[in-house]
């Protein structure tokens, strides 16, 4: 089926949050929401907190962007999205933005190890003013049914032509799977830390000056 790219809605929300779990459900899921307190309710609180969280970051001025698979029917299922934060200058608040409830199945000091490693990279990687001139890679996920579609590589290099004809270098913390693909767009490692086991690659992609 033919896959394109479009502007997310808040109407994908609860479907991203289904890809994002699910993407990273041996890695950041399984530490965010360990057994011990996901046994804790008996529904699964990760997708309504992924939605919550999605929506914020939308509001926020996030550009979220989906690949869409269509069917003969005309039908879409999104199968993939990313979210970028955009340089300081460029970024556009809502008003309307309402803070995600804390589920009780949520390791939250997890969560803060997780964003305090990640700003500690970014601050080694490019300095006091981070990534605030650039465009920020938040998150690439791709639904695993639909791997090796091409759907991320459609989505970052979208990004990357905007960021280039912007003059803008794109920065992102790769993932040991994720690594490879954005090796292969002309990303550079700056350094690497260690995040619960796994080696976290901060990463730097540069428009050519051709």
């Amino acid at each position: 089926m033919p896959l394109h790219i479009r502007q997310a809605t808040e109407e994908d929300a609860p479907v991203m949050a289904r890809i994002a779990r699910d993407a990273f459900l041996d890695t950041v899921s399984a530490i965010l929401f360990p057994p011990h307190l996901r046994s804790l309710s008996p529904i699964d609180q990760e997708i309504p907190w992924r939605t919550a969280r999605t929506i914020k970051r939308m509001r926020q001025g996030i550009d979220t962007v989906v690949v869409v698979d269509t069917a003969d029917d005309g039908s879409e299922t999104v199968i993939a999205f990313v979210q970028w934060e955009p340089p300081a200058e460029l970024m556009k608040h809502s008003d309307n933005v309402e803070e995600e409830a804390v589920p009780a199945t949520l390791d939250i000091g997890s969560l803060q190890t997780i964003l305090r490693v990640l700003d500690t990279q970014t601050e080694e990687a490019l300095g006091p003013e981070g990534h605030s001139k650039m465009w920020y890679v938040m998150m690439l996920a791709v639904d695993p049914n639909h791997y090796r579609r091409g759907a991320g590589r459609m989505l970052i290099r979208q990004g990357l032509q905007r960021a280039a004809s912007q003059g803008r270098s794109v920065y992102l913390s790769a993932t040991p799977e994720g690594k490879p693909l954005y090796e292969s767009l002309g990303f550079k490692t700056l350094v690497a830390h260690d995040l619960f086991g796994e080696s976290y690659d901060a990463m730097l992609w540069t428009p050519t000056t051709e």
